[in-house]
């Protein structure tokens, strides 16, 4: 925690968004920004942001990232989404909510992340998750942190809501997608967003089912992300990372992670050395609002 010029307390936050495989992207922006001098005083995480925030914020050094870019590139997709016909077809037939079981990523989590409760980690980690049954946003900083990162990315449909204190959660994106909000209740005074991606107009309508799911998914989140960024700008300064335009058949593709990673690691460079963080500006070609024909 460092101090603004005019002696009051500067409290940095890292906001990790949703993405599901495009979190790869996040690490190349926090190796670029740990690069630069710019480390957190704590991570948010939502959805697969939450398994970076969760990681950083157990080793918050550039050593931290490197590992972490290790990890990403050593998952495949059969690793978090090993989807095949016949058990998705028993247990749509046995009337199950989901089509993956969690075993896979929570091997990953635990082999991976090195202290057990959100307690135990070296700086401050929020994961945000959604209660199915209220809708209401749900906040964690305790408790286990593998069942805490499981719950936070609980896409629905697809992995099994899972029970925390009581409650069944979801994936945090539903409620929160980039928890700026939740930065600025833990007093943060300077936020740094890293979205995994970020929805442009398109030219034409997507070819396929998963671009289509994919696309509306994203206007979804950008409606959200642009009305959280207008909401909370006046109160803490909001330093957006560039991101990559969100490519539509690409969210389940593991097998282009380590150029992800590259180009964002590129990308975030060039915005530090050029004086982005001097600049406000929302990122690419933006989703007006609405209009009326």
């Amino acid at each position: 925690m460092s101090v603004h010029p005019e002696g009051k307390q500067k409290k940095t936050a890292f906001v990790f968004s949703g993405g599901i495989s495009l979190g790869s992207v996040q690490v190349g922006m926090a190796k670029a920004l740990f690069e630069h001098g710019h480390f957190p005083d704590f991570c948010v995480g939502a959805s697969v942001g939450a398994i970076n925030a969760a990681y950083l914020s157990g080793n918050p050094t550039l050593e931290g990232v490197l590992e972490l870019e290790n990890i990403w590139l050593s998952v495949r997709r059969s690793d978090i989404f090993p989807i095949g016909l016949l058990n998705s077809v028993l247990r749509i037939l046995r009337k199950k909510n989901y089509l993956v079981s969690p075993r896979g990523l929570r091997k990953i989590l635990r082999k991976n992340i090195q202290y057990t409760t959100l307690a135990d980690s070296r700086i401050p980690c929020l994961l945000i998750t959604t209660d199915i049954l209220t809708g209401e946003r749900v906040v964690l900083t305790s408790g286990n942190v593998v069942e805490a990162v499981l719950a936070s990315t609980a896409l629905p449909g697809i992995y099994p809501p899972a029970e925390v204190g009581g409650r069944q959660l979801i994936d945090g994106a539903i409620s929160a997608n980039t928890p700026l909000s939740v930065a600025r209740e833990y007093s943060a005074t300077e936020v740094f967003i890293l979205p995994a991606g970020y929805p442009g107009t398109l030219d034409k309508a997507p070819a396929d089912i998963i671009g289509m799911f994919s696309h509306a998914l994203n206007i979804l989140i950008g409606q959200q992300f642009l009305r959280d960024v207008e909401e909370q700008r006046r109160n803490v300064a909001i330093h957006i990372v560039p991101p990559l335009l969100q490519e539509n058949n690409v969210i389940f593709d593991f097998s282009r992670t380590g150029e992800f990673m590259a180009r964002s690691y590129e990308s975030t460079k060039q915005w530090l050395e050029s004086g982005g963080m001097a600049r406000f500006g929302t990122p690419g070609r933006p989703i007006t609002p609405s209009h009326w024909i």
